[in-house]
């Protein structure tokens, strides 16, 4: 879960964005945050509250981005938590709707 300590820096969101294959507006989609906002954040001209970043940071961490800390000097950073595939395939099968059914085969 995303600790509301710790903020996302502007790098971040434009490295988690490209991970996972968004545009700006695809993470205004997923934020409800207005896209103007997330371009001047990422440009490094506005410091959006903190609501905003974690709205962003959540929205990122849910389409598979892990944040990394700051390490001995080397700086933040972000990752996939999955291949890029697997990512997709889970959005896929989030987006199929319908009832679960039973795992086990008799």
């Amino acid at each position: 879960m995303t600790d509301p300590l710790l903020p996302i820096t502007a790098p971040q969101s434009r490295a988690g964005r490209a991970l996972v294959g968004w545009s700006i507006s695809g993470l205004a989609e997923a934020t409800n945050v207005p896209a103007s906002e997330i371009e001047r954040f990422e440009a490094e001209t506005l410091l959006p509250d903190a609501n905003c970043q974690r709205a962003i940071r959540t929205a990122l961490e849910e389409a598979g981005v892990l944040f990394l800390p700051e390490q001995g000097g080397t700086g933040v950073g972000v990752r996939l938590k999955f291949p890029r595939q697997t990512v997709k395939r889970l959005q896929t099968w989030e987006g199929e709707g319908g009832t679960t059914g039973e795992d086990d085969i008799h």
